[in-house]
């Protein structure tokens, strides 16, 4: 018990540090850029340098210890600084025309596909773990949450999965 909480604190520390990492990085490209410039350019780089700093590791993340409706206020918040709108309405139409998805989505994508890199794996020891029934119960709610009713999914059925469910959740 005891080790367990000592990992819990040091994920939540850890992800404390990964969202601070986030908003320098964003503040960094804001200043940079400016007003003057095209949204969809600031976007890609917030994408490429902004968001791997974020999901650093997020296919592990006990998701029980995770607050992904803030993850979500924070991607959310981002896109309304850059596009300078929305401040009192959703983003996701926004996030729809932009074909990118919200955090919370990215996050249960990445779970999917890293398990299911495991249990391909050559490694006995990561099919093994990937195995374990907490684990594979685990990736069951998730791929249920995306209607993929087996494991044994292909990468190109999990992110048309996730993109669908994504879509049919928005309001325009």
């Amino acid at each position: 018990m005891r080790y367990t909480n000592t990992c819990l604190i040091y994920f939540i520390t850890n992800v404390i540090c990964t969202r601070v990492e986030y908003y320098g990085s964003f503040n960094n490209i804001r200043s940079v850029v400016g007003r003057q410039v095209n949204e969809i350019m600031v976007l890609h780089l917030i994408k490429s340098h902004c968001l791997p700093r974020l999901m650093y590791g997020c296919e592990i993340w006990p998701l029980n210890a995770v607050n992904v409706r803030e993850i979500d206020i924070l991607w959310n918040n981002g896109f309304r600084h850059v596009f300078n709108c929305c401040w009192q309405e959703s983003v996701k139409p926004l996030q729809f025309y932009c074909h990118t998805l919200p955090l919370s989505y990215q996050l249960h994508e990445r779970q999917l596909l890293f398990y299911r890199r495991l249990l391909l794996s050559d490694n006995i020891v990561l099919r093994t773990l990937a195995g374990l029934p907490r684990v594979r119960f685990e990736m069951l709610g998730i791929a249920a949450k995306y209607n993929v009713d087996n494991l044994n999914y292909s990468t190109e059925t999990v992110k048309n999965a996730v993109w669908l469910s994504f879509v049919n959740n928005i309001t325009f």
